[in-house]
């Protein structure tokens, strides 16, 4: 799906979108820095104009019309593009977003990474509806569901959706059918509620292996051109790590940045009691009294 994006064009991800965002420049050491409670890591050296991930859920949504609608009445030549999980789809947001996003006819497309399960919640206890492609009927805008292990067709009907809002056609909503084929975090064990023979199911269309098998097919891919891509990728994740530990450490200062374009006045008397409060631990008093 970034792919099908111009430079041009905005990102507005959830907090599961790491692929499209370092397709579209957004360095590894960024990534860990953000993850790791810095907020200069939402500041891209490259994609400037994407936004930072959002993670409370579903919540991208209306703030991907926001922006679209910010571009149109610019009248700038620009698409939005934002993700959302099949479980984000139940949030009142995304319908809110889906709904003005109608109305506006915003350069917007939204795309439902359908993967069958919102943690433990299958697909059918989240949404009666036959298809959630469907959705975008209510709304008046176009739907599409496309296989989403297929990164040829995902590419091909991103792309059509993106030069239509490009040229005035208006939102498109995408439903890309996937399948979560681990467990959702560290913390879940999926072997409680999902059947295994399901899984090893799916994993036979993996879309990694399938568009492997297809470019070797194609004469196109190689083991020595894969053997080569894995190196370089190791090389780039080390620099990056590398990039993120050796980061300069923050100060104070940084819990009140990235807020307010002018910060309140209490906030203010805060950052003043927390640089005291630094000042003082610097030079050694260990009390923790301001």
């Amino acid at each position: 799906a970034a792919a099908a994006m111009d430079e041009r064009d905005v990102l507005v991800p959830s907090y599961r979108d790491h692929a499209a965002q370092f397709y579209r420049g957004m360095a590894m050491s960024e990534c860990l820095l953000y993850w790791g409670g810095d907020e200069r890591g939402s500041d891209f050296k490259n994609a400037r104009g994407d936004f930072p991930n959002c993670v409370p859920v579903a919540t991208q949504a209306p703030q991907a019309v926001g922006a679209a609608y910010a571009l149109m009445a610019r009248t700038e030549d620009r698409v939005v593009v934002t993700f959302i999980g099949d479980g984000g789809t139940s949030n009142g947001a995304f319908y809110e977003a889906l709904n003005m996003a109608g109305v506006w006819k915003t350069p917007v497309v939204f795309i439902i990474c359908n993967n069958g399960w919102a943690i433990s919640t299958p697909r059918e206890l989240e949404s009666a509806a036959e298809t959630l492609a469907q959705k975008a009927v209510a709304a008046g805008m176009e739907g599409r569901q496309v296989d989403g292990n297929d990164v040829i067709a995902v590419h091909e009907v991103v792309r059509r959706a993106i030069d239509k809002a490009r040229s005035g056609g208006g939102p498109t909503l995408i439903e890309a059918l996937t399948y979560r084929l681990g467990d959702h975090t560290t913390a879940d064990d999926a072997s409680r509620y999902r059947d295994p023979e399901i899984v090893r199911a799916q994993w036979t269309r993996e879309p990694i292996a399938r568009l492997r098998a297809y470019l070797v097919s194609e004469g196109a891919w190689s083991k020595e051109q894969e053997a080569e891509l894995h190196k370089a990728c190791a090389e780039e994740v080390d620099r990056e790590v590398a990039a993120y530990l050796h980061a300069s450490p923050l100060n104070s200062d940084a819990m009140f940045e990235h807020l307010y374009a002018k910060l309140p006045d209490t906030l203010q008397w805060q950052r003043e009691e927390a640089r005291r409060f630094a000042q003082r631990s610097a030079n050694g008093d260990g009390n923790g009294h301001v």
